[in-house]
């Protein structure tokens, strides 16, 4: 029983030994550390300014913990920043020089799009079809990363407008639609025209609609048609004017402070346009009641309501 005891117990170290050796694999040297496009810290940019090969030269400026595009000052889209914002410390494959750069093979020179994080320029190149990796240029090195960035490179500024209509965490204190109008007095909203249908939790459907409202597309636009309607959004601290055409099936909305357009879905729309009204078989009409119950067989009130009905009286001559 003893040696069985001490036999497991040998079996048991040697297989600890075994990991131990497949862990730490001695003898073997271990693999260089990895190569980063940059030492920047993303938390500290303040600032990223784009050339694209198309368009106008932009920028992107931090305020605080949001972006902003410099001008027209419009919020930006915030995942998408932060997807850039990991392009200073991406992994780089492989490193060459410039004197390696033969015939421009790598793009570098001219960069197909550059971008500059405060003082440090990343200049995009051409696509490597082994591994479909980037070059790009930073001072004089140039390096093999993913090509995960280069489509946010190259875009124009209204690519990324935030299409949030409203900045996030806005409780809107009023809402002026075509037609229809909403203020908030205390914890209830006023109406105006009356709507003697409309459930709190109707309006308060409505509301959260515009608060949380997500554009399907931002467009660059300089002229408002002239038949569009007005809209105005306001809440503590801020107001929003907006000009509201249809396009098809669709909805656009126009800003009046900036150069864009918000387009939405026809679904989308009568969310943002309309208060859901009641369901048929529950509303019914002010002072209605419901039909007496008929005291007849089923049969005599069907034989009933199918009889002819009387002739009219004959004139007297």
């Amino acid at each position: 029983m003893r040696g069985r005891l001490w036999l497991n117990l040998g079996l048991a170290l040697l297989v600890v030994a075994l990991a131990a050796v497949a862990w730490f694999q001695p003898g073997k040297t271990p693999p260089p550390p990895q190569v980063k496009l940059t030492t920047l810290d993303p938390q500290a940019v303040k600032r990223i300014d784009f050339h694209p090969p198309r368009g106008a030269a932009f920028a992107l400026v931090r305020d605080g913990k949001d972006w902003f595009i410099d001008s027209p000052r419009l919020r930006a889209q915030p995942f998408r920043v932060e997807t850039l914002l990991e392009l200073p410390g991406a992994a780089s494959a492989a490193q060459f020089t410039l004197a390696d750069n033969k015939d421009n093979g790598f793009g570098v020179d001219p960069p197909q799009a550059r971008l500059r994080f405060d003082d440090t320029e990343i200049a995009f190149g051409l696509t490597n079809p082994v591994g479909l990796r980037r070059y790009v240029r930073v001072g004089d090195a140039v390096h093999l990363i993913e090509d995960r960035f280069f489509h946010h490179a190259a875009s124009t500024w209204v690519a990324w407008v935030d299409r949030r209509v409203l900045p996030e965490g806005v409780t809107l204190t009023a809402l002026e639609l075509p037609g229809l109008r909403l203020r908030r007095e205390g914890t209830a909203w006023q109406i105006d025209p009356q709507r003697p249908q409309a459930s709190a939790d109707a309006i308060a459907t409505l509301i959260e609609e515009w608060q949380r409202a997500y554009a399907m597309d931002v467009e660059e636009t300089t002229a408002v048609p002239a038949d569009a309607r007005a809209l105005r959004l306001e809440w503590q601290g801020g107001t929003l004017d907006l000009a509201l055409a249809q396009d098809g099936d669709e909805w656009l909305l126009y800003r009046r402070d900036a150069p864009v357009r918000y387009r939405f879905s026809a679904n989308q729309g009568k969310r943002l346009l309309e208060i859901e009204q009641p369901a048929p078989d529950t509303a019914q009409p002010p002072g209605a009641t419901e039909p007496a119950a008929s005291d007849e067989p089923d049969g005599e009130a069907a034989e009933s309501s199918a009889a002819p009905p009387a002739s009219p009286p004959t004139a007297a001559p």
